[in-house]
């Protein structure tokens, strides 16, 4: 009993001491930052229309790589630099089936589950929706989405001096009347093709149109531009030389 009350003194004399006091402000602080940890690990967590929770960790584990290939078809759709892009969420998520990953507004039932994300990027002060797999190699973006790119002078000249070429019109009497950037899913598709795999091997380039007389002729170019290929069915005659 006498040790108990010696232990009890010894105790309360420590922590009455300078040291005493400064080793509870010490112990204090360390509790309290313990604290905050906990809070902020909750405060971190996004919760979702069906109740669950999904951490913020988890929430941004896309992957480095395919982030950057998100963000470079945003700048080349967009004309901005990739470092004037920001991607602002990122959702883990399981596509019922292919339809509904592009998304389509009417899908079948079928389940033919596709892992991948739902990543949104802010381009000036609009929101752009990407869905993509889990290996980035198929990236869609929601088609309602409206982009807005100027086709380079040097393709858009390749373009006329081409059609001038084949139709025997003078080029300054060709005009490109449409550009829209596109995703081709495959060289097939690329070249045209009315019956092609559905092998996702995508194509980054634009669709031109240009009235040539009184016809509209179709290009597809690709980014590199090492590629301009005119719609077969279009009603080219080549110029005679």
């Amino acid at each position: 009993m006498k040790s108990i009350v010696r232990a009890s003194a010894v105790i309360k004399s420590t922590f009455q001491s300078p040291r005493g006091i400064f080793l509870t402000l010490v112990l204090t602080s360390l509790l309290s930052c313990g604290f905050g940890v906990i809070e902020n690990n909750s405060a971190g967590a996004i919760p979702y229309p069906d109740g669950t929770q999904i951490s913020q960790s988890q929430a941004n584990e896309l992957p480095k790589t395919i982030a950057n290939k998100i963000l470079g078809d945003a700048s080349f759709r967009s004309g901005l630099r990739k470092r004037e892009l920001e991607i602002t969420q990122v959702t883990s998520k399981t596509f019922g089936n292919p339809c509904e990953f592009k998304f389509g507004e009417v899908c079948t039932r079928e389940y033919n589950p596709i892992e991948g994300w739902e990543v949104v990027v802010k381009v000036r002060q609009d929101s752009w929706t990407y869905h993509v797999d889990k290996s980035g190699k198929q990236r869609i973006l929601d088609p309602k989405v409206s982009t807005s790119q100027t086709l380079p002078k040097a393709i858009a000249d390749a373009i006329l001096t081409d059609a001038s070429s084949r139709s025997g019109v003078e080029i300054t009497d060709v005009k490109i009347t449409q550009t829209t950037p596109k995703t081709f899913g495959n060289l097939c598709q690329f070249n045209f093709g009315e019956v092609c795999t559905q092998q996702y091997d995508p194509v980054e380039g634009w669709e031109v149109i240009v009235k040539v007389k009184e016809q509209s002729w179709i290009y597809h170019v690709n980014k590199s531009t090492s590629q301009i290929i005119l719609d077969p069915k279009a009603n080219a005659t080549e110029k005679s030389k």
